[in-house]
């Protein structure tokens, strides 16, 4: 397990401390020491870090957990395209809470000198209910989320600020001829479309699949995540940044069924299209959700989602909008987790996701038993060399506003602007002093 490089991380806060010569009472910021502490926070870069902030409202939970992730610059260019992937096929806690959506914006807006695009998208396949989705929810569907608006108003209410933030439902698209197996790429010049993965999965003849689409804030302008921004025929080499933004719900109703968990893997069945009559093959092909049905049904989900991101395209970043967790269903009984979680990776932030903020409500979600679909699910994107959800690997960094502490990062963070000027050798030790005390 390689534990040498990884044991100082599991220490308490105070053994840590301690591990350095650290007293609460007399900090000497010497050469040794600052070295000392930059090897281990330099061996800790082999762990995959989880971000997760609660009991703080929509907004500040974001906000937070934009700092501690390094703030959006970190991600995300000023000429960039933003693509927020959420759910909006359910109502209720079932469609990505759209103050936690804002929240994300908000700080995406005040990157210095923005003029990129910020579009909310989905696709919710067959499931068109009018006023009962993320995009157009009634205030009747808004409960467990967030009351104010729904997708569709929040972003007409930027548009009239002046601000770039609209909505898109991507829909999905018609037959054309193909290779099988084989990549079928679409031409941006043609419109829209989709471009299309075909492959044999379990002997099934299967495809995956990803939007190519027109921006609705400027004429012309074709959005391709993978490949950038399209404009007057060729590609600008403007970037599009997608960052997905799932909920936190139970998969089936009252109990687990053949998923386990609807979080970050199972949200690219939102970012693939489906049969148009659903469970029935389209032009002799397996659609990603049929495909994945039968034996081990939620361990071939997980890795037809690791396969997408393998092979079309990657995501920049992964939230979890967990304010309320739909662990009886997704649109029932609901517990108020007022959290919210990112990582750079799908895997480990649905293993942390449900392991410490649903599970404890649900134990079939449960992600370290692995007699659960939910842990099936997430080993069968991990199987496909996506993250990990080895606890030993995972750094779970956490902040609560109903018991304000300094984490790790703090320290570290406060440490490396002491050496550049920035901070004081004071700030360092009351850094310091409040992260001991956060025991």
């Amino acid at each position: 397990m390689n534990s040498g490089r990884k044991w100082p991380y599991h220490l308490t806060r105070r053994q840590f401390l301690r591990h350095f010569g650290i007293a609460s009472s007399a900090i000497t910021l010497s050469p040794f020491f600052m070295d000392r502490f930059a090897s281990v926070c330099q061996a800790a870069s082999g762990l995959t870090r989880v971000y997760k902030v609660k009991n703080g409202d929509c907004f500040q939970n974001t906000a937070k957990l934009w700092d501690m992730l390094g703030g959006p610059a970190r991600y995300i260019g000023p000429t960039d395209v933003v693509v927020i992937k959420g759910n909006a096929q359910w109502p209720k806690q079932g469609y990505t809470h759209t103050g936690c959506i804002k929240g994300v914006i908000d700080q995406i807006l005040a990157i210095p000198e923005f003029y990129g695009e910020i579009l909310i998208c989905d696709n919710i396949q067959t499931n068109v209910v009018p006023g009962a989705l993320g995009f157009d929810a009634t205030v009747a569907n808004r409960v467990q989320n967030w009351p104010d608006h729904n997708w569709n108003s929040l972003a007409a209410q930027y548009q009239a600020n002046g601000k770039p933030v609209a909505t898109k439902q991507w829909t999905c698209g018609a037959w054309r001829d193909i290779t099988y197996p084989g990549y079928s790429a679409w031409d941006p010049a043609n419109g829209e479309g989709w471009s299309r993965s075909f492959f044999a999965y379990n002997t099934r003849p299967t495809w995956l699949s990803y939007p190519v689409f027109q921006s609705p804030l400027t004429s012309g302008r074709v959005i391709d995540p993978k490949n950038g921004v399209w404009e007057k025929g060729a590609y600008t080499g403007r970037k599009v940044k997608t960052i997905v933004m799932p909920t936190l719900n139970n998969h089936g109703t009252g109990s687990e069924d053949t998923a386990g968990v609807t979080s970050a893997i199972k949200s690219f069945f939102g970012a693939t299209e489906m049969s148009p009559v659903y469970g029935s093959l389209w032009h002799g092909y397996y659609d990603a959700h049929y495909s994945s049905v039968g034996v081990n049904s939620a361990q071939s989900l997980g890795e037809l989602v690791g396969r997408y991101i393998n092979t079309l395209f990657a995501p920049a970043l992964y939230m979890t909008a967990a304010m309320w967790s739909g662990w009886y269903s997704r649109t029932g009984t609901a517990a108020q987790t007022n959290t919210v979680l990112a990582c750079e990776n799908p895997v480990s932030l649905d293993f942390v996701s449900c392991r410490d903020v649903i599970s404890p409500y649900a134990s079939w979600l449960n992600p370290a038993d692995a007699s659960h679909n939910t842990y099936k699910q997430i080993y069968g994107c991990c199987s496909q060399g996506i993250g990990t959800m080895d606890p030993l690997s995972i750094e779970v960094i956490s902040y609560d506003f109903s018991h304000p502490t300094a984490t790790r990062l703090d320290v570290e963070r406060k440490i490396r602007d002491f050496k550049t000027g920035i901070a004081t050798q004071q700030d360092v030790k009351d850094v310091i002093n409040l992260y001991m005390e956060s025991q």
